[in-house]
C-alpha cells in the first residue's frame, strides 16, 4: 500500500521544475530552425546560418529546459516510495537521466554545427560529421525519453501520491513517441513529416508537464 503523501520543499522545487521545464522548451523548440531537409547538410547548415546567434540561443534554451524538467520528474520519483510503484517511478527516473544527457550531448553538437555554419561554404566539410552524429543521437534520445516517461507513467498510475488519469496519458505519449517517432528515426534519415509527428508529440509532452507541475504546486499549497 502506497504511503500517504506527505509534502516537503523538493515537492515544491518539482513542480517549478515541471512548470519551467515545459514553458523553456516549448518556447525555445519554436525558435528553433528548421531545415527543409533534415538529411541535408547544406539544408541543414543553411538554416543554421539564417541567424546562428539565434540557433544557439534556441539550442541552449532546450537544454536548460531539460534540465529543469530532470529536477521535477526527480521529484516525482522521490515522492512515489514504496512497492512496485516505487519500482517504476525509479526505473523511470534512471531513464529520464539518460535521456537528458542524450538530448544535452545532442545539443552541444547542434550548437558546434551552428559555429561551422557561421564559416559559410568551408563550413559544410566541418559541420557534415556533426549534423550526421546530431541525428542519430536525436534518435537515441527520444527513444529513451519516451521508455522513460512509459516508466514513470507506470509508478504514477500504481501510486496514491498522483491521480490515476496523468500515469496514463503519459504512458501513451510515451509509448507513442518510442513507436511512431523513436524507432522510426533510428532507422531512417529525417524527413518534414518526421519532424511534424515528433513536434507534435513533445508538445503534448510539455502540456502534460505543465498540467503536473501545476497539479503538484496546488496540492502543495493545500499541505501546508
Amino acid at each position: 500500500m502506497q504511503e500517504t503523501y506527505k509534502g516537503d520543499v523538493l515537492q515544491k522545487i518539482a513542480g517549478v521544475g515541471l512548470i519551467v521545464g515545459g514553458i523553456l522548451t516549448i518556447v525555445f523548440n519554436i525558435l528553433a530552425p528548421r531545415p527543409d531537409d533534415g538529411s541535408d547538410v547544406a539544408s541543414v547548415m543553411a538554416a543554421l546560418a539564417k541567424n546562428p546567434g539565434l540557433s544557439k540561443l534556441a539550442f541552449l534554451g532546450i537544454a536548460v529546459g531539460i534540465w529543469f524538467l530532470v529536477m521535477g520528474f526527480a521529484g516525482i520519483y522521490r515522492s512515489i516510495t514504496t512497492g512496485a510503484a516505487s519500482a517504476w517511478a525509479r526505473q523511470g527516473f534512471y531513464g529520464i537521466l539518460v535521456s537528458a544527457a542524450l538530448f544535452t550531448t545532442t545539443l552541444a553538437l547542434q550548437i558546434g554545427a551552428t559555429f561551422a555554419a557561421e564559416k559559410g561554404a568551408s563550413g559544410i566539410a566541418l559541420g557534415g560529421p556533426l549534423v550526421f552524429a546530431g541525428n542519430s543521437l536525436f534518435a537515441l534520445s527520444i527513444t529513451a525519453y519516451g521508455l522513460a516517461l512509459v516508466f514513470v507513467g507506470l509508478g504514477m498510475a500504481l501510486s496514491t501520491v498522483y491521480p490515476k488519469w496523468a500515469g496514463w496519458a503519459v504512458i501513451i505519449l510515451g509509448a507513442a513517441t518510442v513507436i511512431v517517432s523513436g524507432i522510426p528515426a533510428v532507422f531512417s534519415t529525417p524527413t518534414k513529416s518526421q519532424d511534424l509527428i515528433f513536434a507534435a508529440l513533445a508538445l503534448l509532452s510539455d502540456l502534460w508537464t505543465l498540467v503536473i507541475g501545476v497539479w503538484i504546486i496546488r496540492r502543495e499549497m493545500k499541505a501546508m
